[in-house]
């Protein structure tokens, strides 16, 4: 059931204090011993990423976060915040899917609200994500694409806040799109595996929600292997295969399977250089069913079998000189679903097919001449998608999403000091888009072989290395959306909507003290005009049913602080703290506060590891405060107790060597506070299951 209880603020604020201060206790008594090995520890580890755990750098040049060969390479001074998790940080989180580690993520806030689009990802009070993998931009559906990517075929997630480095991927959403702001604030990049040698993991889990569900498994196989000679002509070949198995009990409803597959392949030959990656899953996926406020529990049973979906991506580099290289992107997504809607209360039954198809290509030029660095490069989607899907009855569109973009950063004293600056243009272009709620009275709509306005954005950017100790970051950026969505927008009053503008900037301060204690504090401004929302009112035209729109103007603002550090070379840490300052809406002339009514007010993590021997223990920590309101098509729904939560995660593992093989015992428990909290309300509450035990084990050939 929903959680319902007292706000914490003063208590949390009292905790996250006494974390502070007993952080800096810690680090006065360990500063003699510090000293002592200071001799040994000469590098310090800088801020660039809000990485989990990270010891080295990574293997492959193309992560590398100043490589001109990487293909999501963030400007210096947006680096602060980037946050990357490595295959071995998933590994000691131990999460249960995607949206379960980026729940992980500092000053992110996952909602669930079951029904067709399950997650909504909101970054310090707001915003949209733009996800991609391996190249490949993920349509509107990502939601239920990802859900079922297995953690398996991960070997870097990286979080890109702001949307800020404009040579990353489009700044509108590709596909079709008919509500909301359309300027993305951020990317979510994923990266598959690669072998650095002969390997192979095969990996298995079972785990037991409490509550009566049954036990879910995982299995998992990796095998790759490297091929010809590093100095010379080589290449790789590597392959997964995964299924998984989350069944859940008919009064709850929120099991999924599937059986995914992806095989990745590449070559070096040469200043030249390619990447393939083929990736497809199938499965069932459930719509977990809502608790009414009188305690009333949904009849209806949504869900998608089969739901099938494949992606596609090449990525090729040619470095003609050291400081000179083109990349080459190529992909395709495609999404196949089987919508079915029954009801308990009657023997009514329906079943939707939905299809939606998308092919792209992007490509780059960088040129480091000297001090240095220019990006030019474009990008172009088309994606065509028909049935009903996202509670339409009828959907039919095929659009068009072209950009360019070009910057410069340019370094001083040294690369000391760093300043960039870029531009990014994006258009969609509508070769048709129709959507009503009854295919018989489907028509095509008005807008249709046009370029809706185009996206102009640009940005500016410092990074200040002040001494050995402090650096200095800000970012700035301004967008102007044009007009947002695929459809005619129709306002209440028949007003005239105007152009979406949007205004953001970041500042960070850090603090490279000692290993032990690592300091960052951001302050973050979000200012939107003439935001766009539905309303819960709605229109006929042309016997199809429309919400009208209505405009806002947003602002956000905070701060966010982490501190991160290992402590005697065998404990890391990482605590944050998003603060909302505000989150205000205002239309009609009237400004509405909505910090703590639509949103959390604040945010704490804490994330904890400890290695001794072969064993190493995990430890995290997550508290988000109440807020009453949640925000849909249907209208602003008032609800107490959504949020207000504690959540506590933790792990132990044990290795074992037999000769040339690694053997890895973990046992973990999710929630284990076993509080039932609910993040959303539409026609319910969707609770979470609760206290979670499991154990997995690997061996690693």
């Amino acid at each position: 059931m929903k959680k319902r209880g007292q706000k914490r603020y003063i208590c949390m604020g009292i905790i996250a204090g006494r974390l502070v201060t007993s952080l800096l206790i810690l680090g006065s008594i360990t500063a003699a011993m510090a000293a002592e090995t200071e001799a040994d520890a000469t590098t310090t580890q800088k801020l660039e990423s809000m990485t989990v755990v990270a010891k080295t750098l990574p293997k492959r040049a193309d992560l590398k976060p100043d490589s001109i060969t990487n293909l999501y390479r963030v400007e210096a001074s947006g680096r602060f915040g980037t946050e990357v998790f490595t295959q071995e940080d998933i590994q000691n989180l131990q999460p249960s899917d995607m949206y379960d580690l980026l729940d992980k993520a500092i000053g992110i806030n996952v909602t669930y609200q079951g029904r067709r689009s399950p997650f909504h990802i909101s970054q310090r009070g707001g915003g949209s994500y733009t996800y991609i993998i391996d190249g490949a931009v993920l349509p509107p559906s990502v939601n239920r694409i990802l859900y079922k990517f297995p953690m398996a075929a991960i070997e870097e997630m990286q979080i890109i806040r702001g949307s800020t480095s404009l040579t990353v991927g489009p700044s509108i959403s590709i596909g079709s799109s008919s509500s909301g702001s359309g300027l993305n604030t951020g990317f979510i990049i994923i990266r598959t595996r690669q072998p650095q040698k002969t390997e192979a993991t095969l990996t298995a889990s079972v785990e037991k929600a409490k509550g009566g569900h049954p036990a879910a498994t995982d299995v998992s196989l990796y095998a790759g292997t490297r091929l010809g000679n590093p100095s010379g002509t080589n290449g790789y070949i590597g392959g997964l295969l995964a299924k998984m198995d989350r069944s859940s009990k008919d009064s709850w409803f929120d099991g999924r399977d599937s059986e995914n597959g992806m095989i990745s392949a590449g070559f070096t030959a040469g200043k030249f250089n390619m990447n393939l990656m083929g990736y497809k899953d199938s499965g069932r996926f459930e719509m977990q069913r809502g608790i009414a406020e009188d305690g009333t529990l949904s009849d209806v049973r949504w869900y998608y079998d089969p739901l099938k979906a494949n992606v596609f991506s090449s990525d090729m580099g040619m470095q003609w000189t050291p400081g000179q290289t083109t990349l080459l992107n190529l992909f395709r997504t495609e999404y196949d679903q089987y919508e079915h809607n029954e009801s308990f209360a009657s023997t009514t039954a329906s079943s939707r097919e939905y299809e939606e198809d998308t092919k792209g290509v992007g490509l780059r030029h960088n040129a480091r001449l000297g001090n240095t660095l220019i990006q030019l490069g474009g990008q172009m989607s088309n994606s065509t998608g028909f049935g009903p899907n996202c509670s339409k009855g009828y959907n039919r569109y095929d659009t068009t999403v072209t950009g360019w973009s070009a910057s410069l950063e340019q370094k001083l004293f040294n690369g000391n000091l760093i300043f960039d600056g870029g531009y990014r243009q994006d258009t969609k272009h509508i070769d048709n888009s129709s959507s009503a709620k009854k295919v018989s009275a489907a028509t095509d709509e008005a807008n249709n072989d046009v370029d809706m306005a185009p996206a102009k954005i640009f940005a500016l950017g410092a990074h200040w290395r002040i001494s050995e100790i402090f650096t200095l970051d800000g970012r700035y950026y301004h967008g102007d959306q044009g007009t947002s969505g695929d459809f005619d927008m129709r306002m209440e009053d028949d007003a005239t909507p105007h152009a979406e503008r949007q205004e953001r900037m970041e500042i960070t301060f850090a603090a490279d003290v000692t290993s032990f204690f690592n300091p960052a504090l951001t302050w973050f401004n979000v200012d939107i005009k003439n935001a766009k929302s539905a309303t819960s009112d709605t229109y006929e035209l042309d016997s199809g049913t429309y919400y009208y729109y209505s405009e806002s103007d947003e602002l956000r603002r905070g701060l966010e602080l982490l501190i991160k550090g290992t402590i005697l070379r065998n404990t890391t840490y990482k605590a944050s703290w998003t603060r909302m300052l505000k989150n205000e809406s205002t239309s009609d002339g009237v400004t509405t506060d909505s910090n703590g009514l639509n949103n959390p007010e604040n945010l704490y993590s804490l994330v904890l590891g400890h290695r001794w021997g072969a064993y190493k223990a995990n430890f995290s920590i997550k508290r988000v405060d109440e807020w009453v309101n949640t925000r849909s098509a249907m209208g602003t729904a008032s609800s107490g107790g959504l949020g207000g939560y504690t959540r506590m995660d933790a792990n132990i593992q044990r290795n074992f060597q037999f000769k040339n093989i690694r053997m890895t015992l973990t046992l973990y428990g999710r929630n284990l506070g076993d509080e039932n909290y609910s993040t959303r309300y539409v026609t319910g509450f969707y609770p979470d299951r609760g206290r979670t035990i499991g154990t997995q084990v690997s061996f690693a050939f």
